[in-house]
Protein backbone atom coordinates (compact mmCIF):
# COMPACT_ATOMS: atom_id res chain seq x y z
CA UNK A 1 0.00 0.00 0.00
CA UNK A 2 2.60 2.28 0.43
CA UNK A 3 3.73 2.00 -3.09
CA UNK A 4 0.20 3.25 -4.26
CA UNK A 5 0.81 6.95 -3.79
CA UNK A 6 4.10 7.09 -5.57
CA UNK A 7 2.20 4.62 -8.38
CA UNK A 8 -0.60 7.63 -8.54
CA UNK A 9 2.05 10.41 -9.25
CA UNK A 10 3.75 8.81 -11.37
CA UNK A 11 0.70 8.11 -13.48
CA UNK A 12 -0.33 11.61 -13.16
CA UNK A 13 2.68 12.95 -14.54
CA UNK A 14 2.73 10.60 -16.96
CA UNK A 15 -1.10 11.58 -18.06
CA UNK A 16 -0.45 15.21 -17.94
CA UNK A 17 2.86 14.79 -20.34
CA UNK A 18 0.90 12.75 -22.46
CA UNK A 19 -1.74 15.79 -22.67
CA UNK A 20 0.79 18.36 -23.25
CA UNK A 21 2.23 16.14 -26.00
CA UNK A 22 -1.03 15.84 -27.79
CA UNK A 23 -1.95 20.00 -27.58
CA UNK A 24 1.79 20.65 -28.91
CA UNK A 25 1.01 18.57 -31.59
CA UNK A 26 -2.67 19.87 -32.36
CA UNK A 27 -1.25 23.41 -32.48
CA UNK A 28 1.32 22.50 -35.25
CA UNK A 29 -1.17 21.02 -37.25
CA UNK A 30 -3.61 23.91 -36.46
CA UNK A 31 -0.50 26.17 -37.50
CA UNK A 32 -0.09 24.20 -40.64
CA UNK A 33 -3.48 23.89 -42.04
CA UNK A 34 -3.52 27.89 -41.14
CA UNK A 35 -0.42 28.72 -43.52
CA UNK A 36 -1.59 25.99 -46.50
CA UNK A 37 -5.03 28.04 -46.11
CA UNK A 38 -3.37 31.18 -46.24
CA UNK A 39 -0.88 30.33 -49.23
CA UNK A 40 -4.40 28.61 -51.11
CA UNK A 41 -6.17 31.39 -50.67
CA UNK A 42 -3.55 33.58 -52.07
CA UNK A 43 -3.09 31.30 -55.12
CA UNK A 44 -7.18 31.42 -56.20
CA UNK A 45 -8.08 33.39 -58.51
CA UNK A 46 -4.72 34.09 -60.06
CA UNK A 47 -6.11 34.84 -63.43
CA UNK A 48 -8.48 36.94 -62.13
CA UNK A 49 -5.94 39.68 -60.60
CA UNK A 50 -3.95 39.17 -63.87
CA UNK A 51 -6.71 39.93 -66.12
CA UNK A 52 -7.44 42.79 -63.93
CA UNK A 53 -4.08 43.66 -64.06
CA UNK A 54 -3.27 43.63 -67.75
CA UNK A 55 -6.78 44.24 -69.16
CA UNK A 56 -6.26 40.49 -71.60
CA UNK A 57 -7.38 37.67 -71.56
CA UNK A 58 -5.96 34.81 -68.86
CA UNK A 59 -5.46 30.98 -68.53
CA UNK A 60 -4.25 28.80 -65.29
CA UNK A 61 -1.16 26.62 -66.92
CA UNK A 62 0.87 24.41 -64.36
CA UNK A 63 -0.24 26.43 -61.33
CA UNK A 64 0.47 29.88 -62.74
CA UNK A 65 -1.83 32.34 -64.46
CA UNK A 66 -0.85 33.55 -67.93
CA UNK A 67 -1.54 36.20 -70.51
CA UNK A 68 -3.19 34.45 -73.47
CA UNK A 69 -1.35 34.58 -76.54
CA UNK A 70 -2.25 36.26 -79.20
CA UNK A 71 -1.20 37.48 -82.71
CA UNK A 72 -1.32 41.33 -81.57
CA UNK A 73 0.93 42.99 -78.67
CA UNK A 74 -1.33 44.61 -76.43
CA UNK A 75 0.65 47.41 -74.39
CA UNK A 76 -0.25 48.25 -70.47
CA UNK A 77 0.94 51.80 -69.47
CA UNK A 78 1.34 52.37 -66.18
CA UNK A 79 2.71 55.84 -65.78
CA UNK A 80 1.82 59.03 -67.64
CA UNK A 81 4.50 62.13 -67.19
CA UNK A 82 3.99 65.40 -68.71
CA UNK A 83 7.76 66.60 -70.16
CA UNK A 84 9.29 69.38 -72.23
CA UNK A 85 12.08 69.95 -74.06
CA UNK A 86 13.56 72.31 -76.53
CA UNK A 87 15.66 71.46 -79.63
CA UNK A 88 17.06 73.95 -82.43
CA UNK A 89 18.02 74.25 -86.21
CA UNK A 90 20.16 75.84 -87.95
CA UNK A 91 21.53 75.59 -91.65
CA UNK A 92 23.13 78.51 -94.07
CA UNK A 93 22.83 77.69 -97.54
CA UNK A 94 24.86 79.11 -100.56
CA UNK A 95 24.09 80.52 -104.55
CA UNK A 96 26.51 78.93 -107.20
CA UNK A 97 28.17 77.01 -104.00
CA UNK A 98 30.14 80.20 -103.20
CA UNK A 99 27.21 83.14 -102.57
CA UNK A 100 25.71 82.51 -99.09
CA UNK A 101 22.39 83.15 -99.16
CA UNK A 102 22.39 83.30 -95.55
CA UNK A 103 21.66 81.24 -92.34
CA UNK A 104 18.22 80.16 -90.97
CA UNK A 105 17.32 79.67 -87.56
CA UNK A 106 14.66 78.09 -85.89
CA UNK A 107 14.23 76.85 -81.91
CA UNK A 108 10.92 75.11 -81.01
CA UNK A 109 10.15 74.18 -77.43
CA UNK A 110 7.61 70.67 -77.18
CA UNK A 111 5.57 70.07 -74.36
CA UNK A 112 4.95 66.07 -74.11
CA UNK A 113 2.22 63.41 -72.89
CA UNK A 114 4.52 60.42 -72.16
CA UNK A 115 3.69 56.78 -71.32
CA UNK A 116 5.18 54.13 -69.68
CA UNK A 117 4.34 50.84 -69.28
CA UNK A 118 5.05 46.94 -70.68
CA UNK A 119 4.11 45.19 -73.81
CA UNK A 120 2.11 42.18 -73.03
CA UNK A 121 4.08 39.60 -74.78
CA UNK A 122 4.05 35.97 -74.17
CA UNK A 123 5.08 34.86 -71.12
CA UNK A 124 3.88 37.42 -68.94
CA UNK A 125 2.75 35.26 -65.89
CA UNK A 126 1.28 35.67 -62.13
CA UNK A 127 2.08 32.83 -59.34
CA UNK A 128 2.89 32.23 -56.15
CA UNK A 129 6.09 30.81 -54.70
CA UNK A 130 6.92 30.25 -51.19
CA UNK A 131 3.92 31.91 -50.52
CA UNK A 132 5.37 35.27 -52.17
CA UNK A 133 3.62 36.48 -55.69
CA UNK A 134 5.87 36.54 -58.64
CA UNK A 135 5.21 38.64 -61.40
CA UNK A 136 7.13 38.13 -64.70
CA UNK A 137 6.42 40.93 -66.87
CA UNK A 138 9.39 41.68 -69.71
CA UNK A 139 11.86 45.02 -69.46
CA UNK A 140 9.53 48.56 -69.23
CA UNK A 141 8.83 50.86 -71.77
CA UNK A 142 8.48 54.34 -73.21
CA UNK A 143 5.16 52.96 -74.80
CA UNK A 144 4.25 56.62 -76.06
CA UNK A 145 5.40 60.22 -76.63
CA UNK A 146 2.07 62.74 -77.36
CA UNK A 147 2.74 66.16 -78.96
CA UNK A 148 0.17 68.36 -76.62
CA UNK A 149 1.59 71.45 -77.51
CA UNK A 150 4.82 73.57 -79.00
CA UNK A 151 6.30 76.71 -79.33
CA UNK A 152 8.66 78.54 -81.45
CA UNK A 153 10.95 80.29 -79.45
CA UNK A 154 12.93 81.75 -82.05
CA UNK A 155 12.88 81.94 -85.89
CA UNK A 156 15.11 83.73 -87.87
CA UNK A 157 15.22 83.31 -92.01
CA UNK A 158 18.78 84.28 -94.33
CA UNK A 159 18.53 86.79 -96.96
CA UNK A 160 17.43 84.10 -99.42
CA UNK A 161 17.24 80.75 -97.19
CA UNK A 162 13.89 80.95 -95.51
CA UNK A 163 12.85 78.62 -92.45
CA UNK A 164 10.08 76.55 -94.57
CA UNK A 165 7.41 74.21 -93.15
CA UNK A 166 9.51 70.99 -93.60
CA UNK A 167 11.86 72.35 -91.63
CA UNK A 168 9.56 72.60 -88.40
CA UNK A 169 8.35 68.98 -89.61
CA UNK A 170 11.75 67.77 -89.05
CA UNK A 171 12.63 69.94 -86.14
CA UNK A 172 9.49 68.45 -84.41
CA UNK A 173 9.95 64.87 -85.28
CA UNK A 174 13.55 65.12 -83.65
CA UNK A 175 12.43 66.64 -80.61
CA UNK A 176 9.96 63.83 -80.23
CA UNK A 177 12.88 61.36 -80.16
CA UNK A 178 14.83 63.39 -78.07
CA UNK A 179 12.04 63.28 -75.52
CA UNK A 180 11.78 59.34 -75.69
CA UNK A 181 15.46 59.30 -74.68
CA UNK A 182 14.92 61.54 -72.03
CA UNK A 183 12.28 59.92 -70.82
CA UNK A 184 13.78 56.80 -70.55
CA UNK A 185 16.79 58.29 -68.69
CA UNK A 186 14.65 60.07 -66.27
CA UNK A 187 13.97 57.12 -63.94
CA UNK A 188 10.90 56.64 -65.25
CA UNK A 189 11.01 52.86 -66.04
CA UNK A 190 12.00 52.25 -62.66
CA UNK A 191 8.93 53.77 -61.39
CA UNK A 192 6.93 51.07 -63.76
CA UNK A 193 8.64 48.22 -62.07
CA UNK A 194 7.34 49.48 -58.44
CA UNK A 195 3.91 50.51 -59.75
CA UNK A 196 3.13 46.73 -60.47
CA UNK A 197 4.61 45.82 -57.46
CA UNK A 198 1.84 48.56 -55.72
CA UNK A 199 -0.63 47.25 -57.69
CA UNK A 200 -0.31 43.21 -57.00
CA UNK A 201 0.19 44.48 -53.16
CA UNK A 202 -2.78 45.97 -53.33
CA UNK A 203 -5.25 42.88 -55.20
CA UNK A 204 -3.74 40.70 -53.45
CA UNK A 205 -3.38 41.95 -50.31
CA UNK A 206 0.03 41.00 -49.59
CA UNK A 207 3.10 42.52 -48.44
CA UNK A 208 5.81 41.10 -50.35
CA UNK A 209 5.66 40.68 -53.84
CA UNK A 210 8.57 40.23 -56.68
CA UNK A 211 8.74 41.84 -60.01
CA UNK A 212 10.57 39.20 -62.01
CA UNK A 213 11.42 38.63 -66.25
CA UNK A 214 10.20 35.87 -68.03
CA UNK A 215 12.51 33.44 -69.58
CA UNK A 216 13.41 33.62 -72.86
CA UNK A 217 12.04 30.67 -75.60
CA UNK A 218 14.30 27.87 -75.53
CA UNK A 219 16.22 28.77 -71.93
CA UNK A 220 16.75 26.00 -69.21
CA UNK A 221 14.91 26.42 -65.66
Amino acid sequence: MSHHPELWKTVRWLSLLAAVVILVLFGFRAFERSVGGAASGMGEGLDKVLGALTHSDTTIIEGRAEVVQRNEIHELSLLELRMSATRSFENEAFVLKYLSAGTKRLIIRGDYRVTAGYRLKPGVSLQIEDGIPVARFPEPEILGVELIDFEVLSEKDGWWNEVTAEDRATLLRELRQQMRMEAAKSGALDLVDSTLRDRVQSLMGSANVRVERPEEEGSER
